[in-house]
């Protein structure tokens, strides 16, 4: 089954219609026409960066610089205090919980830096294949630096407030549900809905480098070479040993994708790009539907964390390996965001993160149960 949201007359085109109001003139004058049209699949869409890869036209935002300014970190009403933003957990759930620091700290007015000081995505058992950056190593700088004159100002006069997951994800009302409404003054954002609010903050806070952005783009061509496409997203790795969750099923992935290929492909079975930590269901995948194209990164390249990824193993990677890793999993990324349908879990914040990644068509963004996850929403997120 679907579930689109809490409330049984919540309607998609409801979110469709409350796309990027209360957006200042000057972001619209800046390229958010062009944004939204982008975030509502309007052929009109600029799709120049598409055809330069050899990408379908949902590509094309994410595979061309951003449509949107990145934020003002420099501007804060409150220069008394500095909130820190921990960076915490594999990189999805990091940066959800980036994101709603990010917003919290700009809805009280408050200049921000992410503490990466102990985050396990930097460091590693031979200290000397640590990073000394994970966000600036393949993003542009997302909030203050830490080593910012008013961070150590703020630290030495003990005016630093720790903004971590207890106070953005715990808090109902931080979490910016949909349907929640927020006034985020410092931005010029009025009565902004909160699922609008994430997709839109995220567009002007995570900026992959433009180096990670060509590769990606470049490898996602190879793979579907122009052509519509479906994506299957499948986690495994720690997500039972840690979490004890239990696994969607390959047969329920290929289920779901028979129910949708008549309504959104016309019929017509696409490429299907599977996105993975577990290399092994490529096998299965093709074992189930033998006539069915089925390309990952899988058959590219064996980065770490090809077999289960498991946060703890980061300890004992290279530098090399992380790139690896990354590369490979910037890829599933883009193709999570810009294929046709896509076909996830909801024991992972890979999906959450896919999801604000997309535009707002809920018919396009599935959700399969499994075992404990049967009563989770996507409104919840």
């Amino acid at each position: 089954s679907i579930r689109l949201s809490l409330s049984k007359t919540t309607v998609t085109v409801t979110v469709l219609c409350c796309l990027f109001v209360g957006l200042p003139l000057t972001l619209a004058d800046s390229g958010d026409s062009l944004l939204r049209r982008r975030l509502d699949q309007d052929d009109g869409a600029d799709n120049s960066a598409a055809m330069q890869y050899n990408l379908p036209a949902s590509a094309s935002e994410w595979c061309s610089p951003p449509l949107l300014p990145p934020l003002p970190y420099e501007e804060c009403k409150n220069r008394q205090i500095i909130n820190s933003v921990p960076l915490y957990g594999g990189l999805t759930n990091s940066l959800k919980m980036v994101l709603l620091g990010a917003i919290l700290s700009f809805e009280e007015g408050v200049c921000f830096f992410v503490d990466e000081s102990q985050s396990e995505l930097l460091h590693r058992g031979d200290k000397s294949e640590s990073l000394d950056s994970f966000i600036n190593r393949y993003f542009e700088p997302i909030g203050l630096s830490a080593k910012d004159p008013r961070v150590k100002r703020a630290t030495k006069n003990n005016k630093i407030e720790v903004k971590d997951w207890t106070k953005v994800w715990e808090n109902v009302e931080k979490r910016r549900m949909y349907g929640q409404t927020y006034n985020i003054e410092s931005l010029g954002y009025p009565n902004i809905e909160g699922h609008h609010l994430k997709r839109v903050m995220l567009r002007r806070m995570w900026r992959p480098l433009p180096k990670w952005r060509h590769q990606t783009c470049n490898a996602l061509a190879e793979h579907v070479k122009g052509d519509e496409f479906m994506t299957f997203s499948v986690r495994r790795g720690d997500k039972s040993t840690e979490e004890n969750f239990s696994f969607a099923t390959m047969q329920q992935y290929v289920d779901m994708a028979d129910q949708v290929i008549p309504s959104h492909f016309n019929g017509k079975i696409p490429t299907i790009f599977v996105a993975t930590d577990d290399c092994s269901v490529m096998q299965e995948l093709r074992g189930l539907r033998p006539h069915w194209k089925f390309v990952s990164e899988c058959d590219r390249q064996q980065a770490p964390g090809h077999d289960g990824f498991a946060l703890a193993d980061m300890k004992a990677w290279s530098q090399a390996d992380t790139d690896a890793h990354y590369a490979k999993f910037f890829v599933e990324l883009y193709a999570m965001a810009s294929s046709r349908v896509f076909i996830g879990v909801w024991y992972t914040n890979v999906s959450w993160w896919a999801q604000f990644m997309r535009d707002a068509d809920r018919s396009t963004y599935i959700m399969l149960d499994t075992a404990g996850t049967s009563e989770f929403a996507l409104d919840w997120n």
